[in-house]
């Protein structure tokens, strides 16, 4: 069996920050944002977000373009505050040391994984990443759980998931992955109607509802 868990807002409670870039960047492009705009499309990569805010002609060039510019700008702020999320350290510590793989599976762009898992010092956990750069299609699709889950060389039914955004709990439940809501971008209420277990944090023991967290000394 193994862990997989995503990163923005699992590893990161880094909602607030994303939404201060996505703004900052509409103000250089003279594109207001709302909260209701980025909260429909977090957990999804940006060469979604872009097809839907400039159209679906735009291309894979300046797509790319627009995504580093977006990105550069969240990393800028977000850097003199990054931390893990609460408990989080201390659990995958746990976890590492019971002999269960870790695995990561995002939406973020490979830049944005190497920013985080070195500022948080969590990159020492992970058997395997998977990001941005390695699927083609974005969550809820569930092509990047069955990615991960094929490099960790374990079925998708033995693999629990750590999800905060609803694409992303879509496309875990779409593997056939059990997922474990954290409520950082959504309210507990919203989650409930995907996921049977949701966290707040990893501050506080996990409930050991799930078959994957008994043998885990937490």
């Amino acid at each position: 069996m193994a862990l997989i868990f995503d990163m923005d807002g699992v590893i990161v409670d880094n909602h607030q920050w994303h939404f201060k870039a996505w703004v900052e960047f509409g103000k250089r492009h003279d594109i207001q944002i709302t909260r209701e705009d980025f909260s429909r499309h977090f957990g999804v990569t940006n060469q979604v977000i872009f097809k839907s805010m400039f159209g679906s002609s735009i291309t894979e060039e300046a797509s790319i373009r627009l995504a580093n510019e977006k990105e550069s700008i969240y990393r800028e702020l977000y850097s003199p505050f990054i931390e893990p999320v609460k408990g989080l350290p201390a659990f995958m510590r746990q976890v590492y040391n019971s002999g269960i793989p870790i695995a990561l599976a995002t939406a973020a762009p490979s830049e944005n994984v190497v920013f985080t898992l070195k500022a948080t010092g969590l990159e020492k956990f992970f058997t395997t990443i998977t990001d941005a750069s390695m699927v083609t299609r974005s969550k809820p699709d569930p092509q990047v759980y069955l990615v991960t889950a094929e490099k960790l060389g374990i079925t998708p039914s033995e693999c629990l998931v750590f999800e905060d955004s609803i694409p992303g709990i879509q496309s875990a439940i779409a593997a056939g992955m059990e997922v474990i809501g954290v409520a950082t971008t959504h309210k507990s209420a919203e989650l409930l109607k995907y996921v049977n277990e949701i966290i707040m944090n990893f501050e506080a023991p996990l409930k050991q509802k799930s078959k994957f967290l008994r043998n885990i000394n937490y």
